[in-house]
């Protein structure tokens, strides 16, 4: 979650008082004293998060991108995870200028040389690396098969080979960051480039190295058939659980050789999944949100660990991924809640040295907070594993986890009956000598009068149709009943 700076209170109250004010102002139609009194909350309270995004829409319904950018700039001194200040800095440096300006920005350079020419119904992958050369090969493998078509790598300053290796990969485009990951909105600003440029209306997975997508009849199902699936239901994005896996072995006993599926290592989860659970959760109050597991259970901290994540969605530039790519704004109608899972293997033997790094890095949430307590614990116990056998199960697929409540069963659309049609008769004589076709969807007010003025000029060799586009069974009925009204039979 974003940090909230934090003002002493007499300062919060005063600055909460500007932006009432200002919100006054706004319905009065009064914009330029709105401006004036959000500045004025955010010089009482410089990290007044809400004042930031108030005035930064208005600055983008006033094209002021340069303003823009120094709100932002300024904003992101005191929320630096807050994304909506990170996608309006990319849109106002992108509408000043270029989008290669908030490339630039956020220190995004490509580095491979293969065509990016994308098909409109491909699917991409995006996912950051940082030193992760033995995970390749299995995770480009695995979501191959899945049924992903090209893959949009970050590399965060690797060492050990990853980006060569990575340059060889025909369906791999890579780019590089020096930036600091946490700098980078954990990720998600990186994403936010790549797909604003590449990606729009594409289905994106945004995942980890070590994290493996499931949905119900995965891995046989393809992901393709999932996401034409989810268009007909007008989803945009599937929810799921982060489920840690682990092996029956000490961690720093659990050596993974390249290539292997992790599965085959690391077979086991916590059969208490989650510890706290909230309806309508994060900032957008939009998904169910899941906190806990078997990380919790060793390694705890004051603040747990999100669960939740966003895995797979449709990318538009109004969506926002938050919090490393565990929420989003998409409304809930909008998504499919749980309808995933992602196999997590982070307790793998290179993890131990991993968590040491990282704890002193500090680039992840609340100053790492959990890799720290990681490192603690591992550095007590030298021995440490996850298994226990009252709490450990062995992963059996993904109907288990659907019985277990971990995701659950894909939504189905709807069938819709396809009408029979009649052979035409043998005898050209007997055939229309043309057609007049008329389609209609959810909105049949002008029906009776386009068949009628069709009808008023038709012959015998005409051939007169109707077409309902997938309307609902009642709609469809509505229609049919119209149709025979007016047309009587003709058509």
């Amino acid at each position: 979650m974003a940090e909230r700076h934090s003002p002493d209170p007499v300062a919060e109250r005063q600055a909460q008082g500007h932006r009432g004010i200002a919100l006054g102002w706004l319905k009065r139609g009064r914009v330029k004293q709105a401006i004036i009194s959000l500045n004025q909350a955010l010089t009482t309270d410089p990290g007044y998060l809400e004042a930031y995004l108030e005035l930064g829409r208005i600055l983008i319904h006033l094209h002021r991108w340069r303003d823009l950018v120094e709100l932002c700039q300024r904003g992101l001194k005191y929320n630096i995870e807050l994304p909506e200040l990170h996608k309006m800095m990319i849109t106002a440096l992108e509408e000043r200028g270029s989008l290669d300006d908030a490339y630039a920005c956020y220190q995004l350079e490509r580095r491979d040389q293969h065509c990016l020419m994308i098909d409109p119904d491909e699917i991409l992958c995006c996912v950051v690396v940082r030193n992760e050369r033995v995970r390749l090969s299995y995770f480009l493998r695995y979501y191959r098969q899945l049924g992903v078509d090209r893959f949009f790598f970050i590399d965060n300053d690797s060492s050990d080979g990853s980006v060569e290796w990575l340059l060889q990969q025909p369906d791999v485009h890579l780019w590089s960051s020096s930036l600091s990951f946490k700098l980078a909105n954990y990720g998600a600003s990186w994403f936010e480039l790549l797909l604003r440029r590449h990606g729009v209306d594409h289905w994106c997975l945004a995942v980890d190295i070590d994290e493996f997508l499931l949905f119900e009849g995965a891995p046989e199902r393809s992901l393709k058939s999932f996401c034409s699936d989810l268009d007909r239901l007008d989803k945009r994005a599937v929810t799921g659980m982060l489920l840690d896996m682990y092996s029956d072995r000490p961690i720093r006993a659990t050596e993974y050789k390249e290539g292997d599926d992790p599965l085959s290592l690391c077979h086991f989860f916590d059969r208490e999944f989650y510890h706290r659970r909230f309806e309508q959760g994060g900032q957008y109050h939009n998904q169910e949100i899941f906190f806990g597991g078997a990380r919790q259970r060793l390694f705890p901290t004051e603040h747990d660990y999100l669960l939740s994540k966003v895995p797979l969605l449709r990318y538009q530039p109004n969506v926002i991924l938050a919090s490393g790519q565990h929420l989003t704004n998409i409304p809930t109608k909008h998504l499919a809640h749980q309808q995933a899972c992602l196999l997590h293997f982070k307790f793998l033997a290179t993890f131990i040295d991993y968590a040491r790094n990282e704890a002193v890095r500090e680039i992840h949430a609340m100053a790492a907070e959990q890799y720290k307590a990681y490192q603690r614990e591992l550095e007590q116990h030298a021995n440490l594993t996850l298994f226990d056998a009252a709490h450990s199960l062995r992963f059996e697929g993904t109907e288990q986890l659907i019985q277990l409540g971990v995701m659950a069963a894909s939504e189905r659309p709807p069938e819709y009956a396809i009408p029979a049609i009649s052979a035409i008769d043998s005898n050209p004589a007997e055939q229309p000598f043309w057609s007049v076709m008329i389609t209609v969807y959810d909105r049949p007010d002008h029906l009776e009068r386009a068949l009628s003025s069709v009808l008023s000029q038709a012959s015998n060799a005409m051939q007169i149709e109707v077409i309902c586009d997938f309307s609902d069974v009642q709609r469809q009925a509505e229609i049919a009943a119209e149709v025979a009204r007016i047309g009587d039979g003709r058509v």
